[in-house]
């Protein structure tokens, strides 16, 4: 990996053996995907928040590019995340309402409904991650993007971030429960537990054999 898109040193989210995130550290690279692996009470969406600069760690830094973004000011922040970062929450279950869609507030992503719904499970996770290629976004947080998403929509997810990694170089972040997600997508994994660290891997693919690539 050249200089790091993303680097994250250090970082907690509470203070002492209760904290939310405790002393996490990564650096993701050009194109490449770091998978976090957890269960439910891992700690993964308020690392990924952070990471998002939705608030600031009790300590340690995120870094874009080199560039300290963590203790930036408030300004400095909303910047950041409105160019630089995109961080997509977890789809909102079939006729729920979505918790990231203010009430009595048009999203600027989705028009809002009489119930404020998204229609499709997955849908808000597709438009965000097109605006994210469109503005040729740094970096991308997805949390848990194909919990309760069916099949065809999970493809063109799927779909969508190869072309961030291909064509934007985007840096993602994906957190998730489930371990093949992690095996199929990503180049390294970080298994968190209470909001630790508690084991990290390289994930090594084969190259295609030559007889796949004559038939391809």
């Amino acid at each position: 990996m050249g200089r790091a898109v993303l680097e994250v040193r250090d970082l907690w989210v509470g203070d002492g053996p209760s904290a939310a995130v405790r002393g996490v550290n990564f650096a993701v690279g050009p194109g490449e995907i770091l998978g976090v692996l957890g269960g439910p009470e891992a700690g993964k969406s308020r690392l990924l928040r952070c990471v998002g600069l939705d608030y600031p760690p009790t300590r340690g830094d995120v870094l874009l590019r080199g560039e300290e973004v963590s203790g930036a000011t408030s300004e400095v922040r909303r910047q950041v995340r409105a160019r630089r970062i995109e961080l997509v929450h977890p789809p909102a279950p079939q006729g729920e309402p979505d918790p990231t869609v203010a009430r009595g507030h048009k999203s600027v992503l989705l028009p809002i409904t009489r119930a404020a719904t998204v229609p499709v499970a997955g849908m808000r996770q597709r438009i965000q991650m097109a605006k994210a290629l469109t503005n040729a976004t740094e970096v991308l947080l997805l949390d848990e993007p194909f919990a309760g998403v069916d099949p065809a929509v999970s493809g063109r997810i799927r779909e969508l971030l190869r072309r961030l990694r291909a064509e934007i170089g985007t840096a993602v972040v994906l957190a998730t429960r489930d371990a093949s997600v992690c095996y199929e997508l990503a180049d390294e994994i970080v298994m968190l537990d209470h909001g630790a660290v508690a084991d990290r891997s390289v994930v090594r693919r084969d190259p295609p054999s030559a007889d796949k690539r004559r038939s391809a």
